[in-house]
């Protein structure tokens, strides 16, 4: 039997970026390890330049993603300020209030294309020890700071609901905290007849599946592929990253029927 903690990360907007190269800021469907990792390190309330805790934090835990495949892709033409990295010798740059902190002589117009997905949503699953899942679960519950689906411009649209759980596979917890899920949809439908859950509470016909390459897929249907990611950070102060494996594949269901 393992240990796992469950939750939803649903918006309007969500954007959990891969390799970007020059001007385009490109996003992925599936989140990313280190999205996630970095999820669950705010709700701690560990920083990115704590590189320490945020390895002891990565240690031992094992991420899954089911993600509803109807989510649009979406461009936004973006324009942003940025000093001349001569200008910024010997300077601050902390925040970007100390990068625009230079003379309007130095600033610079960057024009990018950035990428989101709307109407995301997605139910993710962590394997990992008890102690750590418990105490992972109570800063969901009560995160130290505000939680983003991968930029500061795609805040939650609905509540995490973190669930810890028991279960011998993570088809089999996925299929318990859909139980639980549909139990708590039900009492609120009770409450106000006109309540219309968001897409991440309603049964998908198409959904993304990832899961790192240690879990079990017994129980689903669907073939997996085996795709290699530069997500796995090995120092989030310097943003260095390694290549992981992952199973991904996809899956379509029928109304009602959990995956």
């Amino acid at each position: 039997m393992s240990e796992w903690l469950l939750f939803d990360l649903a918006g309007a907007l969500a954007s959990f970026g891969g390799v970007a190269p020059g001007s385009v800021r490109d996003t992925e469907l599936v989140p990313t390890r280190s999205a996630l990792l970095g999820v669950l390190a705010a709700a701690l309330g560990i920083e990115r330049a704590q590189s320490d805790a945020q390895r002891e934090l990565a240690e031992d835990l094992h991420f899954a993603s089911r993600v509803n495949a109807a989510a649009k892709l979406q461009r936004d033409y973006h324009t942003a300020q940025a000093p001349r990295e001569s200008a910024l010798k010997g300077r601050p740059r902390q925040t970007r209030r100390d990068e625009l902190s230079v003379s309007k002589d130095d600033l610079n117009t960057v024009l990018s294309n950035r990428f989101y997905y709307a109407n995301y949503a997605a139910t993710i699953a962590v394997s990992g020890p008890a102690a750590k899942l418990d105490a992972l679960q109570a800063a969901l519950l009560n995160p130290k700071f505000t939680l983003f689906l991968g930029r500061k411009s795609c805040p939650l649209g609905w509540p995490m609901r973190p669930v810890r759980l028991s279960a011998e596979t993570l088809a089999a917890a996925f299929t318990l905290f859909d139980a639980q899920r549909q139990a708590t949809l039900q009492r609120f439908k009770e409450f106000d007849r006109r309540f219309e859950p968001p897409l991440a509470q309603k049964n998908a016909e198409a959904l993304a599946f990832s899961a790192d390459i240690s879990l079990s897929l017994e129980g689903f249907s669907g073939t997996a592929r085996t795709l290699a990611r530069w997500d796995d950070p090995l120092d989030t102060a310097k943003r260095l990253f390694r290549e992981r494996a992952q199973y991904r594949w996809e899956q379509v269901t029928t109304a009602g029927a959990a995956p």
